[in-house]
């Protein structure tokens, strides 16, 4: 089973249309067929959650499917933003089964 892909690896943070407002645009790619559904978080050196804005935090990305996410940051924030993750969210029906969690993470330039 492969992992999905989230990139640029070092994604950089640029003024978007809002004042004191950063953005930077990612990509996510399914490699997993058993996964539909990718939650992005944003984490600061500790692991702390950093506020953000998507347009969605959960994004359904079907089996080979590629989708372009805008990750907003308040400006106040950029420094304490370290890294922009994304996270399989597993729907698991029934008793039993068993799944594994991929987590990719991007750190800030």
């Amino acid at each position: 089973m492969s992992a999905h892909e989230f990139t640029p690896t070092y994604p950089v943070l640029k003024q978007s249309y809002v004042q004191g407002v950063l953005y930077t645009t990612m990509s996510l790619f399914n490699l997993r067929q058993d996964v539909e559904y990718y939650e992005v978080e944003v984490f600061d050196n500790d692991w702390n959650k950093v506020p953000f804005a998507i347009k969605n935090k959960i994004i359904k990305t079907d089996y080979l499917q590629k989708k372009k996410i805008e990750v907003y940051i308040r400006e106040r924030d950029k420094d304490k933003a370290v890294y922009v993750c994304s996270k399989s969210k597993l729907i698991l029906e029934g008793g039993g089964k068993t799944a594994v969690e991929s987590r990719i993470c991007s750190k800030f330039k």
